[in-house]
Order: C-alpha cells, then sequence, then structure tokens
C-alpha cells in the first residue's frame, strides 16, 4: 500500500527575512513513519525543511516543503491518486498576511521592513487550507487528518475533530495536545475512537484502518 505522509513545519512568508510559522520537530510524523513501516506500507514521506528530528536509516523524505504554498504547489504537480492514502501530521499555519503598516499607516514592502521602525500593525487572513484541497484533488483517496488542540473541554475537542472531519470530507482525524493530554485519540469518520499510548500503537490503529475496506 502506498501512503504519502506529509510532515513537519510550514510557514508563511511576512518579508524575504521573516516567516510566521508553527513550532514542530517533525518527530511525531517520523515515528508514525516507522510505525508504518514496519506494518508493511510503503511511505512516501514530504518533511518540512525547519523540521530538527532526524530521518532515521531507510526513511528519506522525497519532497521537502518551508512554505504551505511551497505545499500547495507539491499537491498540484503530484499525481495524488497514485496513493492509496494521504496522512497530514505535519504541522500547517491557520493564517497568511494580509497587509502590514508602520505606525503612520504607510503600508511596508514584502521585500524586507526596515528594522528602525517604531512598530508595526500586521493583519492576517486565513492560510490555505491544505486538507481541503488534497480531498479535492484526490476525491477516492483514504486522508487522514489531524488536530492538535491546546485548549477546551474534552467535548470541545471532540467536536473540533468531528467538524474537521465533516467540513474537510476527510475519513479520519488523529487528535492530541495539551488539551488532550498524553497520546493520541483516532477518531474515524465511522465506527469507534481508539486512544492510543505512543506513535507505535497509532502507527497499529493507522495501519489496521488504512488495510480496511
Amino acid at each position: 500500500m502506498e501512503v504519502l505522509l506529509i510532515a513537519g513545519p510550514a510557514s508563511v512568508a511576512l518579508d524575504r527575512a521573516r516567516v510566521l510559522t508553527n513550532t514542530s520537530t517533525g518527530r511525531t510524523g517520523v515515528l508514525l513513519a516507522e510505525s508504518l513501516r514496519k506494518h508493511g506500507l510503503h511511505i512516501t514521506l514530504w518533511y518540512g525543511t525547519a523540521s530538527t528530528h532526524p530521518l532515521p536509516t531507510g526513511l528519506h523524505s522525497s519532497e521537502r516543503f518551508q512554505t504551505v504554498h511551497d505545499l500547495e504547489k507539491l499537491l498540484q504537480k503530484t499525481s495524488l491518486e497514485s496513493f492509496s492514502a494521504i496522512l497530514l501530521p505535519a504541522a500547517l499555519p491557520d493564517y497568511d498576511l494580509a497587509t502590514a503598516t508602520d505606525l503612520t499607516g504607510r503600508k511596508l514592502s514584502r521585500d524586507k521592513w526596515p528594522g528602525h521602525l517604531q512598530g508595526i500593525r500586521i493583519e492576517l487572513k486565513p492560510a490555505p487550507r491544505i486538507l481541503n484541497k488534497i480531498r479535492t484533488i484526490a476525491p477516492k483517496v483514504k486522508i487522514v487528518g489531524w488536530k492538535w488542540e491546546a485548549d477546551g473541554s474534552r467535548a470541545d475537542i471532540l467536536k473540533a475533530a468531528k467538524t474537521q472531519i465533516s467540513e474537510c470530507h476527510t475519513d479520519a482525524c488523529i487528535l492530541n495536545g495539551p488539551a488532550y493530554g498524553d497520546g493520541y485519540l483516532f477518531l474515524p469518520a465511522k465506527g469507534d475512537s481508539t486512544a492510543c499510548t505512543d506513535a507505535a500503537s497509532l502507527g497499529h490503529v493507522v495501519a489496521t484502518f488504512l488495510k480496511g475496506s
């Protein structure tokens, strides 16, 4: 089974010297890839250039991306239908730069912001939604999204995961983060959720799910 796994952080450019990004080492994605390989799945890894977790022997990244717009271009040029499944544990930014001005209201160039300004006002807009784009490009491929939540009750974060599945038309969502606690929760679009203590057990659950119908 051919699986595309997209891991690590992506950013959006503020100017040529500065970026807005999510913090991520890429560790979870790499550990998940290793677990899936042990279950006989062939993994194609796209790995964020800012990832710091080393790749183990035998696992190579076929593509690297720095920004979410780089990732968009990779999606467009790749035959996604050649994969049986696409997994997205990557840490992708929710926001992109709309405008930036100095304190007098003068619009700043995207080339490089001056370093002597007394302040900068930034307006953000939603960043491209990669999960939605994947489903549009690959309507028949199994897609597993990710939901990392820092705040909220258990009911709140479960609702957020289910909303992602509904809005992005994915087949499952993996939930983790401080609001969830230790481990992961694998939540399929249909059927019961499964709690996983670590990446190895998560890989077993995901592999079983992908090898199903």
